[in-house]
């Protein structure tokens, strides 16, 4: 997969939350931004990465925002592994 400049400018910034370059504080204010900015372009620049972007991360981003902080962070980097299609590791043990 290869993203393009505005695929990557949201993804990395998503990234760089997800492994604690920023607060949730910083995030929650600028996510929404981010999304206006960039995904329109996003979009024309390849529609099936955006559509999985919104159906992995964007969902994930609504549907967990009730949550703490640590565990907030750590759903949006379970999909930012998703969205990257890095399989979980197990953890049966």
């Amino acid at each position: 997969m290869r993203l393009k400049k505005n695929g990557a400018r949201l993804v990395s910034f998503v990234i760089d939350f997800a492994n604690g370059n920023m607060s949730r504080r910083e995030f929650d204010l600028d996510y929404s931004g981010y999304v206006v900015d960039y995904f329109p372009e996003f979009k024309k620049e390849n529609p099936c990465l955006a559509r999985r972007f919104a159906d992995t991360i964007d969902v994930a981003y609504e549907h967990c925002s009730w949550m703490e902080d640590e565990p907030f962070r750590q759903a949006i980097r379970d999909v930012v592994d998703e969205f990257l299609g890095r399989g979980p590791i197990a953890d049966i043990y």
